[in-house]
């Protein structure tokens, strides 16, 4: 008998035998199944198991699961007097957090009064305030900056507070974006207090955030006002025109300049706002 007649007899053979195999009665186990008593109070269902001894649903559990869960629990350690559950509860959540606190080691460098200093004086040294009506061309476009304001029989004026910078703001760098974050949150802190100062003498007071150019005060609005905006060239500075970008130029520190605006209905003479201008000056 040839090789390829012995292997087809030796596939026939095999194909037979599974036949005859699968043709064999299964003889299945009975399942014995274990139920919780229902006179239980049950939780909620989605919250998990109600025992985990009976984990199906109708707390119905099969011998295997029920089998390992009795091993299990009874292999489990006893709890001591300090691991009861009535222990845990007169553990206050300050208690905690005082443990917590108190595992903290401060780094060396750690100085709180000279966070606090620096947390005290937002502005950087140098600072120069400026007040002025506001110009004619920003005006008839305050009422999509403050869109919640009539300024018809209403007078504006602008409250300009530039800082000198380190950094040159017309080139990017991580130390020229890491001081622009923190003028801007001084900056923020300072209008802030400014405004509602004047909001205590009756007046409308909003500024300008410089990381949006929006109002950081009123409603959101789509109009912006960057520093960079040609509209600041009515207030004094110089816009140039990079080619990449545009930057803000201060007529003594060039651009190295950071300016944020105050719009208010004060008069320009007001005592107020002269207050607001010396305190700033002298600090």
């Amino acid at each position: 008998m040839s090789l390829g007649n012995r292997s087809l007899k030796n596939v026939r053979q095999l194909n037979t035998s599974l036949r005859s195999f699968s043709a064999l009665p299964r003889q299945v186990q009975p399942a014995i199944i274990f139920v919780d008593n229902a006179e239980k109070k049950r939780q909620n269902n989605l919250l998990g198991p109600n025992n985990s001894q009976f984990p199906f649903p109708g707390d119905v559990a099969s011998s295997i699961v029920y089998n390992a869960g009795s091993n299990n629990m009874s292999a489990q350690p006893s709890i001591t007097d300090s691991q009861k559950p009535k222990e845990y509860r007169t553990t206050s959540v300050s208690t905690l957090l005082d443990e917590s606190v108190n595992a903290i080691k401060s780094a060396p460098e750690y100085n709180p009064e000279v966070l606090l200093a620096e947390m005290a004086s937002p502005l950087t040294e140098e600072v120069e305030v400026k007040t002025l009506d506001c110009p004619r061309l920003l005006r008839k476009d305050l009422k999509h900056l403050f869109p919640n304001i009539d300024f018809k029989e209403r007078d504006v004026t602008v409250l300009n507070i530039t800082q000198k910078t380190e950094s040159d703001m017309s080139a990017w760098s991580p130390m020229m974006d890491m001081e622009r974050m923190q003028l801007t949150s001084g900056f923020i802190q300072s209008a802030t207090s400014i405004c509602s100062s004047l909001q205590q003498f009756g007046y409308w007071a909003d500024f300008i955030d410089p990381s949006s150019g929006r109002p950081y005060l009123g409603n959101f609005t789509n109009a912006t006002l960057f520093e960079t905006d040609e509209r600041y060239k009515t207030m004094g500075f110089q816009i140039e025109d990079l080619g990449c970008c545009k930057v803000l130029r201060h007529i003594l520190w060039g651009t190295k300049a950071f300016v944020g605006t105050i719009f208010t209905d004060a008069p320009l003479d007001c005592e107020i706002l002269a207050d607001i201008v010396t305190k700033i000056n002298k600090d």
